[in-house]
């Protein structure tokens, strides 16, 4: 009888136990309101979502609403969409949940529509004089990108200079780049890398204005051509020389120049540059990427001038470019 007892004893627990957690009380951090993307820009398209892991969504009557507007609604209506407003505009989504105990728990989302470019540039990349292209990195080449972020809030647009900004570069916080107003990143890429995912998120003080950017950013391998430098006009930029030039008998004079290797300073000792002529090497000129060269009276046939160009800092900044003259 004493085993029958302690039984009935135990089942009258469970029994007060399971009607306890059956009618617990619902918290309103117990459901998890979410949107999709996380920053949204002007005019886009927003995925709201609630989870929870405490009461049944499934079978709870969930009511949407923007600015005031009831828009969507019904049992288990756990998603909703809605699209945003233009920059500077402010949409109140709230969403009311009641639970199949008969709980009802408010959320609400103030979403500010704003947007952030990114711009970059080869930050010590050579190229020549009067190059109209867009200087590109190499393997150990230096970045810089500009988070260029138009915020509004209360008060209007907010300065770039009174933002948060968190950068990471693949996925890692770059903490020592991050912080108040520092609105550009500069980094080296590595020698492994054949590109880098750069993101960056900017903030107002309050945190409630936030825009966030993400770009790609890939190396490239540098090159050298040949141009003829005129004595009347000086290089001829247009027009990069090909095998069969024909130097005359007064002799030419050949520039040499090592597009996207760095430093951008051509001057620079990293910089090495070695010339050879018919597989001799050759003493460097001075300036090192300008060689003069006269054939001598009478001789006519062709030769090979070859130049090999080096930064001494890096490992794999290094480029050889070889043409065969006339003369």
């Amino acid at each position: 009888m004493l085993i029958k007892k302690v039984s009935v004893l135990i089942f009258i627990f469970i029994f007060a136990l399971g009607g306890s957690f059956a009618h617990a009380q619902v918290r309103d951090t117990d459901i998890v309101l979410s949107i999709s993307p996380q920053y949204p820009s002007q005019n886009q398209n927003v995925n709201a979502t609630l989870n929870s892991h405490t009461t049944n969504l499934d079978k709870a009557n969930i009511f949407w609403s923007v600015n005031n507007q009831e828009t969507s609604g019904g049992i288990g209506k756990k998603s909703f969409s809605f699209k945003t407003g233009d920059t500077g505009s402010f949409s109140v989504l709230s969403v009311t949940i009641d639970t199949i105990d008969g709980q009802s728990i408010s959320k609400t989302m103030t979403i500010t529509p704003a947007e952030l470019d990114m711009l970059w540039e080869a930050y010590d990349s050579y190229t020549p004089p009067f190059y109209k292209g867009k200087a590109l990195v190499t393997s150990q080449g230096t970045l810089k990108i500009v988070a260029v972020p138009s915020i509004m809030n209360q008060n209007g647009k907010v300065n770039t200079n009174n933002l948060s900004y968190i950068w990471k570069k693949d996925s890692k916080t770059q903490s020592d780049s991050s912080g108040w107003g520092k609105n550009y990143f500069i980094f080296q890429n590595s020698y492994l890398d054949k590109g880098n995912i750069i993101e960056v998120r900017a903030s107002d003080i309050s945190g409630g204005a936030s825009a966030s950017g993400k770009i790609t950013l890939n190396t490239t391998n540098p090159k050298i051509l040949f141009y003829k430098n005129d004595p009347s006009l000086g290089v001829k930029w247009e027009t990069a020389l090909s095998n069969g030039f024909t130097i005359n008998s007064n002799g030419e004079t050949i520039t040499v120049e090592p597009y996207f290797f760095s430093p951008k300073n051509i001057n620079s000792a990293d910089l090495v540059f070695d010339w050879s002529l018919n597989g001799e090497k050759i003493q460097t000129p001075d300036p090192k990427n300008i060689l003069s060269i006269k054939p001598e009276a009478g001789q006519s046939g062709s030769a090979t001038i070859k130049v090999v160009v080096n930064n001494i800092k890096t490992l794999f900044q290094s480029l050889e470019k070889q043409i065969n003259v006339q003369f």
